[in-house]
Formats: C-alpha cells, structure tokens, sequence
C-alpha cells in the first residue's frame, strides 16, 4: 500500500508549529509601524535641520538682501525671491524670518512639505511641535511622538531639535 498523503498527526504538528512561528513573528511585525514612525519624525528633524543651514547661510550671502526687523535686534527677514519685498507673513512667499539667523518656529511648515498625517502644535513663542496626534485630540505632546523645535534664544545659543519617540 502507497502513502497517499499527510497523517492527521502531521497536519495537526505542521499547524501547532505555523502557529507557533505566527505568534513570535506577530509582535516584530507589529513594531514595524512604530520604526516608521519614528523614522519618519528623525527626517523630519533632519530636513527641518537642513532647511534651517541652508537659511542662515543665505541670510550671509550678499546675492540674498537681508534687513534688520525695527526695533528688534534679533529679528532679520530675507528676500529670498529677489523682488525686493520682505513679503515674510504671506504664506506663498519664499521670503523667511529668522531669529538670531536661525529659522523663526513660526515658518516650520512654511520651509518643509509635511503630510496632512501630521499635526503641528506650537507652545509660546519659542517651542513648536510637529507629530502624531495618536488619540485625535489636536496634541502631539500627549502621545509621545513628535519633533519639538526650539527657536534660537540669542546669537550664541542656535536652536535645538529633540525627539520624543517613547510613544511611537
């Protein structure tokens, strides 16, 4: 008599083993959205980062025209079209804002493209937060998943980017 196919025992081992394989490979699969999350925030604070050397570099050139904001010693706006208007509060504008020579937080979204995935959250006038909003509250502080932007706070202090991933 020829074998015809698997035994019960056979089929009833394969799938226990499946099982098992599919219960310790699940959380690693499952974690896989929590490392793009966090991935994506770490390019946002490289981008961010970027945008901000690549501003306070131009802001030096002299084939960019800068001016002094009255009144205030820390402020300087950019004319970054070369229209000869410092058109800084018009959202279509390329003209910036700096602060001490670093990107103002008030132009984050104004310098990177973002996702509508993400929200922005801005804290006094210094702070600026940009992540996930987990619970759908319009704060990304609460969930622990974000980039906070510190502007510049005089010109020997630039300004400082952390990452808050432990709720990811």
């Amino acid at each position: 008599m020829k074998n015809q196919g698997f035994t019960l025992i056979e089929l009833v081992v394969v799938i226990i083993v499946l099982g098992i394989l599919a219960v310790t490979a699940a959380p690693k699969l499952l974690n896989l959205s929590s490392d793009a999350r966090i991935k994506t925030i770490e390019q946002i604070k490289v981008s961010i980062k970027a945008a901000n050397d690549l501003l306070t570099l131009k802001s030096y050139m002299p084939s960019y025209v800068a001016q002094q904001v009255v009144n205030r010693e820390d402020l300087i706006d950019v004319d970054m079209d070369g229209d000869g208007n410092f058109d800084v509060f018009n959202p279509d504008s390329p003209d910036v804002r700096l602060k001490w020579r670093y990107l103002d937080n008030t132009d984050i979204t104004k310098r990177i493209d973002i996702d509508d995935t993400f929200v922005l959250q801005e804290q006094g006038i210094a702070f600026t937060y940009l992540g996930y909003d987990r619970n759908d509250n319009g704060q990304v502080t609460d969930d622990n998943c974000y980039f906070q932007y510190t502007q510049a706070s005089n010109d020997t202090t630039p300004p400082q980017y952390d990452l808050i991933t432990s709720g990811c």
